[in-house]
C-alpha cells in the first residue's frame, strides 16, 4: 500500500467512525414531500385500513 493510499483509508475510516458519535453534523437528504403526494399516501392508508377492518375486523367491534 502506498502512503497517500493509507492516510486516504485512514482519514476514510476516521470520518466514519465519527459519523456515530452524538455530535455529528446531521444531513438531511429526503427531498420535501408534495401536497399532492401527502394527499394520495394518506389516501392511500384510508383506503388500506377500510380494507384491513373488512377483512379482520379489530377484536373491539366483534366482541362488544
Amino acid at each position: 500500500m502506498t502512503p497517500i493510499a493509507m492516510f486516504v483509508s485512514l482519514e476514510a475510516v476516521r470520518a466514519e467512525a465519527e459519523s456515530a458519535l452524538p455530535n455529528a453534523p446531521v444531513v438531511d437528504d429526503r427531498r420535501p414531500e408534495s401536497a399532492t403526494m401527502k394527499k394520495v399516501r394518506g389516501f392511500t392508508a384510508r383506503t388500506l385500513r377500510a380494507a384491513a377492518d373488512r377483512v379482520e375486523p379489530t377484536p373491539a367491534l366483534t366482541y362488544g
